[in-house]
């Protein structure tokens, strides 16, 4: 089956097609989109180039060549959020308008920047008066699963002179983001009939304990707050422990989600993890416990006075005639791995709000999606009439 058009199609076309081709993580089963992507490069007269990351699974890389050394990267993802044990009202994958928004799986996270951001190179396309430089369009697979493609592109020498990813921010400007540090943290026991309680060891005690001096730790932090992010953040969002309702439970996991403000490290958060542990070593000599990484990404910034920051605030006040300043995105993104990594000074905008990213019913107002196409637009022009005029 041919890919769906989306060169020439309305904006909302442009998304409601993109919902429609399943992209999930896990499995991160991203070809449907990537083929679609090949094919608008195809119809636009841009490179478009497949990374392989994993196998069958790439990154889709399309560039668009104005003439000219500076480049502008705009980074988004095609992969979704998983929506299994989710309740719908409707078939996430079948999109529909209702009240002014687009609903379905990824309309915005991230779908809805993607498709923003292909409506822009369009315009951008039929009228390049004015604009010397390339743009690269970095449709990545597996962000869902840590940033994994974003991570690949990076460490593939990705070079740039500045960078938009694409996330929900109900469009404000981005400068600043926080990291993720999840450890799975799992306490072993003996198992015995609880009847005989006094001859086993419960681990759902140890985790309990364990919980209490991680609450402690997150009260901590808020003594150290960012500027812009506010202060880090330590919580325990899942356990899972026991097997019946009559045995000592001899194993109980509990899972730490640490977000890591700028000027934090994974090896601060693993400093705090064995110092709880060690007390409870301490306290508890029965206590045997295992720790293992589930999700690490780094917090990143990038300052006020860089070029792409400034040309996307212009961009967002020419389109919403408002004062706007740079504000924070408090969750994880592949900002991370352009600062980083590539060294690329990066800011995050994007339509569509994060509380309903992830949630059954996702949706992205339709004002906020075509705003954000033309902000998209306003910041490719900003960025890349700057190479000409100061040649």
């Amino acid at each position: 089956m041919e890919a769906p058009a989306l060169y020439g199609t309305a904006l909302t076309n442009k998304l409601m097609r993109l919902i429609e081709l399943p992209s999930t993580t896990p499995p991160i089963h991203v070809m449907p989109v990537v083929e679609a992507l090949t094919r608008f490069a195809r119809e636009i007269g841009a490179e478009a180039a497949l990374q392989e990351v994993q196998p069958g699974k790439p990154n889709c890389i399309l560039t668009f060549d104005l003439g000219g050394s500076k480049t502008l990267v705009l980074n988004t993802h095609m992969d979704v959020n998983n929506p299994s044990g989710q309740v719908w009202r409707n078939d996430p994958f079948v999109p529909y308008e209702r009240a002014n928004r687009i609903y379905g799986l990824g309309a915005c996270d991230a779908k809805g920047s993607l498709a923003a951001m292909l409506e822009a190179l369009e315009s951008v396309c039929r009228s390049r008066n004015g604009l010397c430089g390339r743009v690269i369009l970095t449709a990545v697979m597996g962000e869902e699963a840590g940033g994994i493609g974003s991570l690949h592109l990076c460490n593939a020498g990705l070079k740039a002179d500045g960078a938009i990813v694409g996330e929900p921010t109900e469009l404000a400007l981005c400068t600043v983001h926080k990291g993720t540090y999840m450890r799975r943290v799992t306490f072993k026991g003996s198992a015995v009939h609880s009847a005989r309680s006094r001859a086993g060891v419960n681990a759902i005690d140890h985790a309990v304990s364990f919980c209490y001096y991680y609450q402690q730790l997150q009260k901590r932090l808020e003594a150290f707050p960012h500027p812009i992010l506010g202060p880090a953040d330590a919580s325990v969002t899942l356990i899972s422990g026991g097997t019946r309702q009559n045995t000592i439970p001899e194993s109980c996991s509990v899972l730490i989600d640490r977000r890591l403000i700028p000027g934090e490290t994974h090896t601060k958060a693993d400093r705090e993890l064995e110092e709880i542990l060690t007390r409870l070593r301490g306290e508890i000599p029965a206590m045997r416990v295992e720790v293992e990484t589930v999700v690490a990404t780094v917090p990143s910034e990038t300052d006020a006075s860089q070029s792409i920051v400034q040309c996307a605030l212009d961009a967002i006040r020419d389109e919403t005639q408002r004062s706007v300043s740079p504000t924070g995105f408090c969750g994880g993104c592949d900002m991370s791995k352009l600062v980083n990594i590539s060294g690329i000074p990066t800011a995050i905008f994007g339509p569509g709000s994060m509380e309903n990213a992830h949630s059954p019913d996702e949706f992205v107002d339709i004002e906020q999606l075509e705003s954000a196409a033309r902000i998209y637009e306003r910041i490719i022009r900003n960025f890349l009439k700057e190479q000409k005029e100061h040649q």
